[in-house]
């Protein structure tokens, strides 16, 4: 456990100065749900971002997810951009015996136009990959806050 906490601090120290390159904007915040904790978002364009968290399900939870944005299928609010997204990725969760699975979410995202704010909602199950599989369910409600955002 505590090499996970070791690669993790270094692989955060490390992003900043090669991330500059490839994510055109960051963001940070919030979910409130299962699992509960923080959440990061880097976005590479207007439709594809990286999501990243770590919170608490019970044990600690890690996961990443690679996310598609459909800004157009929804009718769009006066204020700012309505969303769906979708997407997938990895999700490790360090209980007894640490399980690991796939992460699979779609949600709503709201982008307000005059101020770095998103607010969103998701949900969607996770495929656990060990200790006999199985599958279980993400989902909540957050912000994140962009700093230094051009949107």
């Amino acid at each position: 456990m505590r090499t996970l906490w070791i690669a993790l601090a270094l692989a955060a120290a490390a992003a900043p100065a090669s991330a500059a390159s490839v994510f055109r904007e960051a963001g940070a915040g919030v979910v409130a749900g299962d699992p509960i904790g923080g959440t990061a978002k880097l976005w590479f364009d207007d439709d594809y971002a990286v999501d990243l968290g770590v919170g608490f399900s019970g044990d600690t939870v890690l996961w990443g997810d690679f996310l598609y944005h459909a800004w157009n299928l929804l009718p769009q609010p006066e204020e700012g951009k309505l969303g769906v997204y979708f997407g997938a990725g990895p999700r490790l969760e360090t209980a007894d015996d640490t399980e690991f699975g796939v992460r699979t979410i779609a949600g709503l995202s709201w982008r307000i136009t005059r101020q770095p704010i998103e607010f969103f909602v998701e949900a969607g199950p996770v495929f656990r990959m060990t200790q006999g599989g199985g599958v279980d369910a993400d989902g909540g409600i957050g912000l994140r806050l962009y700093l230094g955002s051009s949107r």
